[in-house]
C-alpha cells in the first residue's frame, strides 16, 4: 500500500477543529501519515480561536484501524541487522501524535466512527474523552494475535480509565468490542448513532465554557498535581480572569442554582 493515499485534513468550524485521518483502502497508520496527522494537530492547538478539537476518520467504517504491520516488520529487520537501535522507536512520529493528545491544552474529542484497534485505539484513549457510533464492532489491542503488545503506551493509557487488572487481561488476550461493551467497560464514554454528530454535540458544549477553566483542567488532569498546586492554581484563575469573577458575583446577586445551570 502506497503511503501517498493518506490524507489528513483539517477543518474549521468556528470554535472547533476536525481533524481527520484517512488512508484507503485498508485505513492503517504509517509513520509518513501520523507526520501529517501531527502537524494537522499542531496547527489546531496553535489556533487561538479553537477551543475544542475532534478527530475522527476519513473513511467509512475505520477510524484508524491500527498501525501499519509491513512497516512495523521492516522496522524489525533494521533492528536485527543493528541499522537502528530501539531507542527510535521513543522519537517516532505516531509517538509523538499520542504525546501531543495527551498534552493538548484544549479538549480532544475522538470520534470512534468505525474500526479502531491497535494503535488507532491507542490515539483513541490519548484523546480526552471518547465518543463511538451504535455500530463499531471492532475496538481493541489486538496486538498479542501477531506477536505484538501496544508499542505508543496504550497499555498504560487504557489501564488509567479501566484499570490495570481489565487492562492487562484485555491486552493479554488481544480481545476486541463492539461499541456497546467498549462503552460499558469505559473506554468509550458515550455511544451515539452517528459519532460525529455526537462529539459535535459535546464540544459546542465545552466551547462555550469559560476557555480558562477549561485550560486549568485540562494541565491539571496531565500533571497530577499535589493539593498545594491545585490550590494555587484556582487562586490564579480568580486573580486573573474578571469574567470569571463576574459570573461567581451573578451566581450570588441572581440567587442561582447550580443544578438547573446547563
Amino acid at each position: 500500500m502506497s503511503e501517498m493515499q493518506a490524507n489528513v485534513t483539517l477543518e474549521w468550524h468556528g470554535p472547533i477543529a476536525l481533524v481527520r485521518f484517512a488512508n484507503p483502502p485498508k485505513g492503517v497508520m504509517t509513520a509518513k501519515a501520523a507526520a501529517q496527522l501531527r502537524d494537522a494537530l499542531s496547527d489546531a492547538i496553535a489556533a487561538d480561536e479553537v477551543r475544542v478539537i475532534i478527530l475522527t476518520g476519513g473513511e467509512d467504517g475505520v477510524f484508524i484501524r491500527h498501525a501499519d504491520v509491513a512497516q512495523i516488520a521492516r522496522a524489525g529487520d533494521h533492528l536485527a541487522r543493528g541499522e537502528v537501535q530501539p531507542e527510535r522507536f521513543a522519537d517516532s512520529p505516531f509517538n509523538a501524535v499520542a504525546a501531543l493528545l495527551e498534552a493538548s491544552p484544549k479538549p480532544v474529542i475522538a470520534a470512534i466512527n468505525g474500526i479502531c484497534m491497535g494503535g488507532g485505539l491507542e490515539l483513541a484513549l490519548a484523546c480526552t474523552l471518547r465518543v463511538a457510533s451504535s455500530d463499531v464492532a471492532a475496538i481493541g489491542l489486538p496486538e498479542i494475535r501477531i506477536d505484538i503488545f501496544p508499542g505508543a503506551n496504550g497499555l498504560a493509557r487504557l489501564a488509567g480509565i479501566i484499570g490495570w487488572h481489565k487492562a492487562r487481561l484485555m491486552t493479554l488476550r488481544g480481545s476486541l468490542l463492539d461499541a456497546r461493551a467498549a462503552r460499558d467497560a469505559g473506554i468509550v464514554d458515550e455511544i451515539v448513532p452517528i459519532a460525529l454528530d455526537g462529539a459535535m454535540e459535546i464540544a459546542l458544549e465545552l466551547a462555550g465554557r469559560a476557555p480558562a477553566a477549561i485550560r486549568t483542567i485540562m494541565r491539571l488532569s496531565v500533571d497530577r498535581p499535589s493539593m498545594a498546586d491545585v490550590s494555587m492554581a484556582f487562586g490564579s484563575l480568580l486573580k486573573e480572569e474578571p469574567a470569571i469573577r463576574a459570573r461567581l458575583h451573578r451566581f450570588v446577586a441572581d440567587n442561582e442554582q447550580l443544578d438547573q445551570i446547563p
